[in-house]
């Protein structure tokens, strides 16, 4: 419960989540899922897997790349 709890208030006090959606994660799930609740910026990082129709539904921004996941934090884009 003391880990759900501090990732409950992690999650309150920030500005957005990078979520990591590389493999299934019931945790990670349910913290994006948190996040969107609360209206917070939620991008997922997927490493190419392709992400899973709740996964899109919680996202504001889905990025196969990491450096992309990162910029996409502050609003900027990557330069190709």
């Amino acid at each position: 419960m003391e880990i759900v709890e501090g990732d409950l208030a992690e999650i309150e006090s920030c500005d957005a989540v990078l979520a990591a959606f590389t493999v299934p994660d019931e945790g990670t799930a349910m913290e994006a899922w948190y996040a969107h609740g609360l209206g917070k910026l939620v991008v997922a990082y997927t490493g190419g897997t392709p992400p899973h129709p709740w996964t899109a539904y919680v996202a504001d921004v889905i990025c196969d790349d990491l450096e992309r996941a990162v910029l996409a934090l502050t609003g900027q884009h990557a330069v190709d």
